[in-house]
């Protein structure tokens, strides 16, 4: 994780990138239908999903 914050912090728009991050790490969190396992696959699916939506790569 101080990898990730380490790079986000030299970019310009580093809050809004750590504030988007918060929400979606507290929703997940909030969830009580999935279990830690799956909410880390849903993070997983959601990475990929945005991968192909925005640049057309799949992961498969």
């Amino acid at each position: 994780m101080n990898y990730m914050l380490e790079k986000i912090n030299l970019l310009d728009n580093k809050e809004e990138i750590i504030k988007a991050a918060e929400e979606i790490v507290s929703m997940l969190k909030k969830n009580d239908n999935l279990t830690n396992s799956e909410k880390l696959m849903a993070i997983e699916l959601a990475v990929a999903q945005l991968n192909y939506d925005l640049y057309n790569i799949s992961g498969d």
